[in-house]
């Protein structure tokens, strides 16, 4: 028996919607169709603490554009959540409400252990992870997952503020730029390291995995700038030679050239930076990249 159910993942950086077949005695899913709307809630939670009326305006429009998908695909059940922008914004009952309102579209705002629970969900079904030791990396735009696996079991999960949209913001704020980026990451290890040296002190991790559309970019620029294959995951040093020839790039640069969509083009240095700084502080040589997040795992919690 089969049922047709749609995802909708409430981000920092973008608002992105999964319709997907589920095949209840297998079980397996089949995805129908993929949307994504460039839609920033970060900029203004992360700079004025609230969603502002021109956003609000475009997430009416998206969810309105989804409202319309539910309808054609004839979706049986939605879920939407939202995450760090969202659980930050001082009007996001507001925004619930007026999404529910135009939409019929019920949004649950979910903290960082359950966004690490549902995205952990999503890489089990894809990644054979028994008899390894995982750490699980998702990188956001309001928030970094970093989570540990045993076996396939989650083991712990720590939601950091230091999203890609975050740090452009701090950055912005403090007047720096994007060369500034080395002193963030500096900040953000003082943060990390409790939380993964009681993770890699007696058992070493065995591979990294990541999430999320900037990890995806990342795999990409591993074929397009080093002519690398395969596009499946990314070694430490091949990390390090594409945030060596991203760096020498402008934004503009990276939209021409690489074609990066501009909302991609000014996180994905972040992003790198990100990940780069999370594998050496876990000595993890390998980050396996699934091509699954939070809206896979969303469709699998409704199985």
């Amino acid at each position: 028996m089969s049922r047709r159910v749609s995802a909708i993942d409430i981000g920092s950086n973008a608002i992105r919607m999964m319709v997907a077949d589920i095949n209840e005695t297998a079980p397996f899913i089949r995805v129908d169709k993929k949307l994504r709307a460039p839609v920033r809630l970060g900029h203004d939670v992360f700079t004025t603490g609230t969603i502002s009326p021109e956003t609000m305006e475009l997430a009416k429009a998206t969810f309105h554009r989804f409202a319309e998908t539910n309808k054609k695909f004839q979706v049986q059940k939605c879920r939407a959540v939202a995450t760090s922008a969202c659980r930050e914004a001082k009007n996001k009952k507001e925004f619930v409400d007026t999404i529910r309102k135009i939409s019929g579209i019920d949004i649950e705002i979910i903290d960082g252990n359950e966004e690490g629970r549902l995205i952990h969900l999503a890489i089990r079904k894809e990644v054979q992870l028994d008899n390894k030791k995982t750490m699980l990396i998702d990188i956001g735009g309001g928030s970094v997952e970093v989570t540990f696996s045993k076996g396939g079991k989650l083991q712990a999960t720590k939601s950091f503020p230091m999203g890609t949209v975050r740090v452009l913001e701090n950055l912005s704020k403090r007047r720096m730029n994007e060369s500034h980026l080395s002193i963030i990451m500096g900040e953000f290890l003082s943060e990390l390291g409790p939380h993964i040296y009681p993770n890699t002190e007696n058992e070493p991790v065995d591979f990294a995995i990541g999430t999320g559309g900037n990890l995806e970019c990342m795999a990409e620029l591993k074929v397009r700038l080093l002519k690398k294959t395969p596009n499946t995951f990314v070694t430490l040093s091949e990390l390090g030679e594409i945030i060596a020839k991203l760096r020498v790039m402008s934004v503009k640069d990276r939209i021409d050239k690489l074609e990066l969509r501009p909302d991609r083009a000014d996180v994905i240095m972040p992003a790198s930076m990100l990940v780069e700084t999370i594998m050496r502080q876990a000595e993890v040589e390998k980050i396996v990249i699934p091509a699954v997040g939070l809206r896979d795992g969303l469709i699998w919690s409704m199985v």
